[in-house]
């Protein structure tokens, strides 16, 4: 019996000197220089500029002037009446020039079944005037939730009872502004006790529906700083320098946080429009409206959510069976209105940052030639 012969093994060699380091023999492993970083504890917030970056085949067609279905549009189911007053409401003054007005539950049926087919992506119900004034929400909850549409309902929280189909919506925000009963009757020109009412439903409705994205809406107000309701003409330029009683929630706004928080919710906080916003605009154009607009109760179809009334592509959005707005979507007509548009004559925009965006680094400028743009 022949014994196989050994393979050569080369045993690795450790040349040592008296000067050298002893290195120990265990088995502790070397850290690694970088370790993986753990998640976040939170998922960071996404601010409205940044979900761009989702929409890029949007984005490019707003370059080459092909413009496709709005992502988002408003639907307003009431026009011309609310039922409070809020101290900085840039919509106070055309909503008065009105009368009211409400969508009727067959053309709520029809618009989900509309949108569902063009190619909108998502309603926010709200409105310049309040959207629970209308008793018939449910139906059009259920027409946009039925035509695959994410939904968000966004209201000042005093006739929640109305609604029973929450579990259709992505997301409810209720524009409190207040974390007392007190200011909430001052800033919004109404007694008082309808805030504990607010406040009872919103604890309700996170009980029974515990997953909905439930958001506390603030708007910081100063009463010495922001345009209030009387210095919007209905073309949201400044009329007047009329103030109102210097009554603000600015203190209550530091408490928000934590006021929602123990309510179950998040916390939504913006600034009123200041004076002189417009002086601080970084973009000569509105090119952001493709991405949405506004169907209101009366039909209109209007560009921009901020200056309602004033850039009207269409004056009935139902006409020649629901074909006529489609058409018009992308036209020479649409094109214009949108070139008209004259940023600094607004006194707010709601899409200012994502407009600076577009005009300065997205869409072809003489801004963006100044920067290295594949060095991200």
């Amino acid at each position: 019996m022949s014994v196989p012969k050994k393979k050569n093994v080369v045993e690795p060699m450790i040349q040592s000197t008296s000067n050298a380091p002893q290195i120990p023999s265990t088995n502790t492993t070397i850290p690694r220089i970088y370790e993986p970083s753990p998640a976040p504890p939170h998922v960071p917030r996404i601010s409205s500029e940044a979900k761009l970056l989702h929409h890029t085949a949007h984005v490019h067609a707003i370059s080459t002037g092909s413009f496709l279905p709005p992502i988002m549009v408003d639907i307003d189911p009431v026009d011309g009446v609310c039922n409070l007053d809020c101290n900085w409401c840039c919509q106070a003054k055309s909503r008065s020039a009105r009368p009211a007005k409400f969508m009727t539950p067959n053309t709520m049926k029809q618009l989900g079944v509309f949108c569902g087919d063009w190619g909108v992506k998502s309603w926010r119900i709200s409105g310049d005037s309040e959207p629970l004034l209308n008793q018939n929400i449910d139906t059009l909850i259920h027409s946009g939730y039925d035509s695959g549409i994410d939904i968000g309902l966004i209201t000042n929280g005093v006739f929640l009872e109305r609604v029973s189909a929450f579990s259709k919506l992505t997301y409810l925000g209720v524009s409190l502004d207040a974390t007392t009963a007190s200011t909430w009757s001052q800033v919004k020109n109404t007694s008082p006790r309808g805030f504990d009412t607010i406040i009872s439903n919103i604890k309700r409705i996170r009980n029974d529906h515990p997953s909905l994205d439930l958001c506390i809406k603030f708007v910081r107000f100063d009463a010495k700083k922001s345009l209030n309701k009387h210095q919007f003409s209905e073309h949201l330029s400044i009329i007047s320098e009329t103030d109102v009683a210097e009554v603000d929630n600015y203190v209550e706004a530091e408490e928000m946080e934590d006021f929602a928080k123990n309510l179950g919710c998040r916390a939504i906080i913006r600034d009123a429009y200041p004076e002189n916003f417009a002086e601080t605009y970084k973009f000569s154009q509105c090119h952001v409206t493709p991405m949405g607009g506004v169907f209101d109760a009366s039909h209109n179809f209007h560009l921009c959510c901020d200056a309602r009334s004033v850039h009207v592509l269409t004056d009935d959005y139902t006409r020649d069976n629901w074909r006529e707005l489609p058409r018009l979507w992308g036209s020479d007509l649409h094109k214009k209105l949108i070139e008209n548009i004259q940023p600094k004559q607004c006194a707010g925009c709601a899409k200012s940052k994502m407009n600076e965006i577009l005009e300065h680094i997205v869409l072809p400028s003489n801004h963006s030639k100044d920067y290295q743009l594949n060095f991200i």
